[in-house]
């Protein structure tokens, strides 16, 4: 059997985190200004950090669009999936204290193709790693 990840089933259910606030104003607009000040407000956001099933210590969550249907699936695959393929790191968790991938996209040779079969190259998002 699997053993789920305990950094990653820490966050909480869907059905009971809490979501943005309006007293949560002043920390998103101190996020805007570091954005701003990077120049990177149209590469980074927020997203609410929330889980609907565990992920196993082999797992990582695999992103996959059907541009044509409109739909987007997001399922944890095995990482050793990911060996050989090219993928974009989509999201990252900071709860940890350093980045730590948390969805992947795949892309076949640097873009995104929107098919849900999956080619085999070299990885491009070195950045952070698989744990």
């Amino acid at each position: 059997m699997k053993k789920a990840t305990a950094t990653l089933n820490s966050l909480t259910n869907i059905n009971d985190v809490e979501t943005l606030a309006e007293s949560d104003a002043p920390m998103v607009q101190e996020i805007v200004d570091v954005l701003r000040k990077y120049n990177a407000l149209d590469r980074f956001g927020l997203s609410l950090l929330h889980k609907h099933f565990d992920v196993t210590d082999d797992e990582v969550l695999l992103e996959t669009t059907d541009i044509a249907a409109r739909t987007q699936l997001i399922r944890p695959v095995p990482k050793s999936e990911l060996e050989g393929m090219t993928y974009v790191e989509t999201s990252w968790r900071l709860d940890t204290g350093v980045p730590m991938m948390h969805c992947v996209c795949y892309t076949e040779k640097g873009v995104h193709t929107g098919q849900h079969v999956h080619q085999k190259f070299k990885t491009t998002s070195p950045a952070t790693n698989l744990s």
